[in-house]
């Protein structure tokens, strides 16, 4: 189970970021809910932003991974 864990990690690097974003996402959404039965917007932006920055980070680690697999 975990060695497919990590071929889909390495395979699909972005779809496994958004899961994991949609996933945290929704549990810290439900426990606001579950605590101040409130719903804070702004916590999206932060995790969209995180998530682009995370995107980029990959993208670089990637492009850095084909340069080296070109030498």
């Amino acid at each position: 189970m975990r060695k497919n864990d990590q071929q889909f990690i390495k395979t699909h690097p972005y779809l496994h970021l958004i899961l994991v974003m949609i996933v945290a996402s929704l549990i810290g959404i439900t426990i606001e809910y579950v605590i101040n039965q409130d719903f804070i917007g702004s916590g999206f932006f932060t995790s969209l932003i995180l998530l682009l920055i995370e995107m980029l980070r990959i993208r670089k680690k990637e492009t850095h991974h084909k340069l080296d697999k070109q030498k």
